[in-house]
């Protein structure tokens, strides 16, 4: 399930357990156990009787296009559209499965817009400090981070830093995986002070975490000790990353939904990702190979 349906289904969830008017908490939680837990959300929630609205049916498709995807998906998010113009996660559905970066710019930024109109005025002193804790701004939130790849997609590194930073800035624990975004473009571009700041506040050992701070490490102290520690450390997470930077291991363009830690589905989503911060460091390139060279003679 993508983060867009759980938001819908949580929206939907929530709309329905206010409509219940519970005397008790103890009501609520023996309601959920025996009619919630465990089960589809099409099968808790059967189609409203009555006239529906148009905002009700577009709704409606655009959760059954997160379900279909491919053409069928596509078509459903537009008939959404048709529907209910104003509906912001129809608009990023189509954003999402753009293949021009320019066209799904200005189709994201559209939608960042009219979900902030949606959201009515002051509606970010309103949400903060939990931003992302409000479902109805996940819509928002989801359009701006779109926005923000696309103009990384462009080349517009200063102002795709701006549109992530801002989005962390309204949601400091990142839900969205903000800084996997961030992280290279800052390295990129050499705002080596920010990206440790955004290093030390998500200090994870995940393969990515680890690669973007050896070549960080590298690029602020040469191929030091230290830089080789965390390589080393780095290339434990996923040897597969090491060998695609190195030249060592042919790199083929494969997109995948999800990866799995270690794994070279890992690896490639990485270098799609973070490939061209490696690129703006010329001479990392001797201190793989040197780096390579050690640890094949050790073994």
């Amino acid at each position: 399930m993508t983060h867009e349906m759980m938001s819908m289904a949580n929206e939907k969830l929530m709309e329905h357990l206010q409509s219940m008017q519970f005397n008790s908490i103890e009501e609520l939680n023996e309601y959920l156990e025996k009619n919630i837990m465990g089960k589809p959300i099409d099968e808790i929630f059967t189609v409203k009787k009555g006239r529906r609205t148009n905002i009700e049916k577009s709704d409606d498709l655009i959760y059954e296009a997160y379900e279909t995807e491919g053409v069928k998906g596509f078509k459903l998010a537009q008939e959404a559209l048709k529907l209910n113009p104003d509906n912001v996660r129809a608009l990023n559905y189509i954003a999402d499965r753009e293949k021009e970066p320019e066209v799904a710019a200005i189709i994201y930024k559209n939608a960042a817009a009219l979900a902030a109109k949606q959201l009515g005025d002051n509606y970010i002193k309103r949400y903060k400090p939990h931003f992302w804790g409000y479902t109805e701004t996940r819509p928002y939130m989801q359009a701006r981070l779109g926005y923000a790849t696309t103009l990384k997609a462009m080349g517009k590194h200063e102002e795709a830093i701006k549109e992530l930073s801002d989005l962390l800035k309204l949601n400091p624990n990142d839900n969205q995986g903000v800084r996997y975004v961030l992280a290279p473009l800052l390295l990129a571009e050499s705002k080596y002070s920010e990206f440790y700041k955004l290093h030390k506040k998500f200090d994870e050992e995940s393969a990515s975490w680890l690669y973007n701070y050896a070549l960080f490490t590298f690029a602020t102290e040469g191929p030091s000790e230290k830089a080789n520690k965390i390589l080393y450390d780095a290339y434990k997470a996923n040897n597969h990353i090491l060998k695609f930077l190195s030249g060592e291991k042919k790199f083929k363009c494969n997109f995948y939904s999800y990866y799995s830690p270690g794994e070279i589905s890992e690896a490639e989503f990485y270098i799609m990702e973070c490939f061209f911060a490696w690129v703006k460091h010329p001479d990392v390139s001797k201190w793989l190979y040197a780096f390579n060279m050690k640890r094949k003679n050790e073994n």
